[in-house]
């Protein structure tokens, strides 16, 4: 199904939204606005449409996404209120409850998405979360929208703190693992370019092979540690450094954090 959305805010998550969605979701046709034109210029060429004020952007499209740090939603909110209300309104706005929109604007079609970095090269992982009064309709253009950008999943908003820190967040964790491996490499010899590649290789293939074949990733990781063999070497100096329980409590320290700025304690 083809439709007309509008992004308000093109920044590093709006800009790379807009780029999966127009080019991915075929039929359908992508309004832009921001205020700073040269975060539009690039979208441009790639098939977005600019517009000059956010009112006007909503005004053409039946979808509107905000994707504006969240200090500044209540402005944006408010400049827009009165051309929406007959339209689905999505936020990526992190921290800021359903709730809070729909006091905002009582009786908004509204659902809160959170997805990551990995939208960019349409391998993102979104979680959406409905508000009171969208239906199952608004559901599924949320996920037909967002599954032109990678992966999406809906769960409800308890939940959505944890999401966060375990894919909106991760992958900054994930780049820091490409990161210290490519740099053990470099210190043994390898070129940093090449390090890097078959570091981010490696992650990006392990990832998949566990996706497709739907495996348990200790599974996995056992079928690659031979006895008295070199990975269960470096496995078991991770162990030893607490790999596993520093990177849980890093998502349990976000999901936290998550929860502080919402205001909310489960």
């Amino acid at each position: 199904m083809s439709y007309k959305i509008a992004i308000i805010g093109v920044g590093n998550m709006g800009g790379a939204l807009a780029k999966a969605v127009a080019g991915n979701l075929k039929g359908s046709t992508v309004f832009i606005y921001d205020k700073v034109f040269e975060k539009e210029r690039d979208l441009i060429r790639n098939g977005c449409i600019a517009v000059a004020k956010a009112v006007d952007a909503c005004k053409k499209a039946d979808v509107i996404i905000i994707a504006v740090k969240p200090n500044i939603i209540p402005a944006v909110v408010s400049e827009i209120k009165e051309v929406i209300k007959d339209k689905l309104l999505i936020s990526i706005a992190a921290g800021i409850k359903t709730t809070i929109y729909e006091e905002m604007i009582p009786g908004q079609r509204f659902i809160r998405a959170m997805p990551n970095m990995a939208v960019a090269v349409s391998e993102g992982m979104t979680t959406l979360v409905a508000g009171m009064h969208a239906g199952e309709a608004d559901i599924k253009t949320a996920q037909e929208i967002f599954s032109a950008t990678g992966k999406v999943v809906v769960i409800k908003e308890s939940l959505m703190d944890v999401a966060t820190a375990v894919a909106g967040s991760s992958p900054a964790y994930v780049f820091m693992l490409i990161e210290s491996i490519a740099d053990a490499g470099v210190s043994e010899g390898l070129s940093r370019h090449t390090s890097y590649t078959m570091a981010a290789q490696a992650v990006m293939g392990s990832a998949k092979l566990m996706l497709v074949n739907d495996e348990h990733p200790g599974i996995l990781k056992d079928k690659i540690c031979s006895p008295g063999g070199t990975t269960i070497e470096a496995v078991t100096l991770l162990e030893k450094g607490g790999f596993r329980t520093t990177v849980i409590e890093a998502v349990k320290a976000c999901t936290k954090k998550s929860r502080d700025m919402s205001g909310e304690k489960y």
